[in-house]
């Protein structure tokens, strides 16, 4: 039975991977446009994006029917988008938990113990011999041992990181961090393995981080909204409202008639709960001197001279009532 598709080397179940994992590339590219500054969103879809190419090149090359494509060229496309993609893992790391230990080797080690090896060995090998499988096999020897001394930096920068969840006995998203990665690690150590083998492999360390990955953002938007409540309760909200619905369907229509922008939008609506420029930074996730600007730029528009003046003129003004309204 043949498993291939579209008369391509690309298995069905590397097929499946990469529309599913499209798909939700999608979806999670649809949220963060919705909240740009979800800056732990835009890694984690840099990462799956860089998975998905390697998916398609791991699936389309090489393959002797491309003959207008030298072979040199799909080997070279279908390693690099696998050494981009492992590569990221320890800046993707670095950036998305902190890992402050995966500073060097996230910013510079890859290019110096992982690319710059593989391409001298590579190219080395592959002039004086034109034998393309073992100069690859040869280039692969640095990288690979490296991937060790990248596997103990992240566990010792895990265990610095989440030393109070290992006083507390919770190892498991620890545990589940670490064999997250263990699959791209391995990868190094077998370079001629089935592109099935290889998928499942690769993709079932991604799913565990996509695991993670979903888990911290469900955290992170309850501590949000929790936060909210407590902003909002402590500057004297009424607790008969629920704050995060509009407790004012008029309040939004006039709010539209300004023709706001999505975040001026969501700027005053924090200051009509009485939030402070501070705890709407906070609450945005934005510097001080973003929701300044957002603030001034909102003042110019609807003629405001503070806060107060603000919600009275969205309220009862009118864009044709404001001279300075463009």
């Amino acid at each position: 039975m043949d498993m291939r598709v579209f008369g391509t080397d690309i298995h069905i179940v590397t097929f499946v991977f990469i529309v599913l994992e499209t798909i939700f590339f999608v979806y999670q590219f649809y949220h963060y446009l919705c909240w740009p500054q979800d800056k732990t969103r835009k890694y984690y879809l840099i990462l799956l994006g860089l998975l998905i190419v390697k998916n398609v090149a791991m699936g389309l090359f090489p393959d002797p029917q491309y003959q207008n494509i030298p072979m040199v060229v799909q080997y070279g496309f279908t390693y690099a988008a696998g050494f981009f993609m492992a590569s990221y893992f320890p800046y993707y790391f670095y950036k998305s938990y902190d890992l402050r230990g995966l500073r060097f080797h996230a910013t510079y080690g890859i290019f110096l113990f992982l690319y710059l090896p593989f391409i001298v060995i590579f190219l080395t090998e592959y002039t004086l011999t034109k034998n393309i499988d073992r100069s690859l096999a040869h280039g692969l020897y640095i990288p690979a041992a490296y991937s060790l001394v990248l596997a103990y930096v992240m566990w010792k920068s895990i265990q610095k990181a989440f030393k109070k969840e290992i006083e507390n006995r919770e190892y498991w998203e620890i545990i589940a961090m670490y064999f997250s990665v263990i699959p791209f690690i391995a990868i190094a150590f077998f370079p001629n393995i089935t592109q099935v083998t290889e998928a499942i492999i690769t993709n079932l360390g991604f799913t565990i981080l996509t695991f993670l990955f979903m888990r911290r953002s469900i955290l992170q938007s309850r501590k949000d909204r929790k936060r909210l409540y407590e902003l909002i309760e402590k500057q004297g909200a009424s607790n008969d409202l629920d704050p995060l619905e509009e407790d004012s369907q008029f309040f939004e229509q006039k709010l539209s008639v300004w023709k706001l922008t999505p975040r001026q939008k969501e700027v005053v609506r924090l200051v009509k709960y009485g939030l402070t420029y501070p705890e709407i930074s906070e609450m945005m996730h934005i510097s001080d001197k973003t929701v300044k600007k957002h603030i001034e730029n909102i003042f110019r528009r609807v003629g405001a001279s503070n806060k107060m003046d603000l919600i009275h003129k969205i309220l009862h003004g009118t864009p044709e009532n404001n001279l300075e309204y463009p």
